[in-house]
């Protein structure tokens, strides 16, 4: 039985903080005002996109008997956990937003206006992802555990624990190829007015159109052999 419930998704990522904060702070100086206030938010969508895109892939290997018994669209059970892992996303992000009104005084509601996009461009990215990565694992079971190696590089891929500027131009570069770059600079800027590199924003917004095309291709291509390879 969880004791704490819901208030895991708070505190999971609040632990994170204090962890990496601690460290990136006293060990291996992050030179980042606000350094915390600057972690949590990048922590949040980090663990929605990571939780989500781990729980997807083998989803179809782990409801195998279902898929045999009944007949329905395949996609919803990724879309469930998309669905499900977004609202408690959205609830933490809640709290935190409180905390930052009642405590800090430092929201800046005007910016709010771009959150629906932010949600919106998050889903269709870990969606996109999950439809590829759970098509594939039908057919190839090791795809399972290269995700599971892949998000912990991935993550020191993605500026959460540093900002941006502090790389060198052509390492600034790549790291915007990532789509998961763009939307955690976004947030942080609805949330604690850090600076954004808006140009980038368009790779970033091709990136995932094409992550989720392929995904979405992927999944319609194998879907129906899902049957005989489970």
């Amino acid at each position: 039985m969880a004791i704490f419930g819901f208030a895991w998704i708070f505190i999971n990522p609040i632990i994170q903080m204090l962890v990496m904060g601690f460290i990136f702070q006293f060990f291996v100086p992050v030179k980042t005002a606000n350094y915390f206030e600057f972690l949590f938010p990048g922590l949040l969508v980090w663990n929605f996109f990571s939780y989500t895109v781990l729980k997807n892939t083998p989803i179809f290997i782990g409801e195998r008997a279902l898929l045999k018994k009944a007949n329905f669209p395949k996609e919803t059970l990724v879309l469930s956990v998309v669905i499900v892992n977004l609202l408690n996303f959205l609830l933490a992000l809640i709290v935190f937003v409180t905390f930052e009104w009642l405590v800090l005084s430092e929201v800046h509601w005007w910016r709010w206006w771009l959150l629906p996009g932010i949600m919106v461009w998050l889903t269709v990215l870990t969606t996109g992802l999950s439809l590829l990565f759970s098509s594939l694992n039908v057919k190839w079971r090791d795809v399972n555990y290269g995700v599971q190696a892949l998000m912990p590089l991935w993550f020191y891929a993605t500026p959460i624990v540093y900002s941006i500027d502090l790389l060198p131009k052509w390492a600034a570069n790549f790291v915007y190829f990532n789509p998961m770059t763009a939307i955690v600079e976004i947030l942080r800027w609805v949330v604690i007015g850090t600076p954004v590199g808006w140009v980038s924003i368009w790779v970033s917004l091709l990136s995932t159109l094409i992550i989720f095309v392929l995904g979405w291709i992927v999944f319609k291509n194998n879907s129906s052999y899902f049957d005989d390879w489970l």
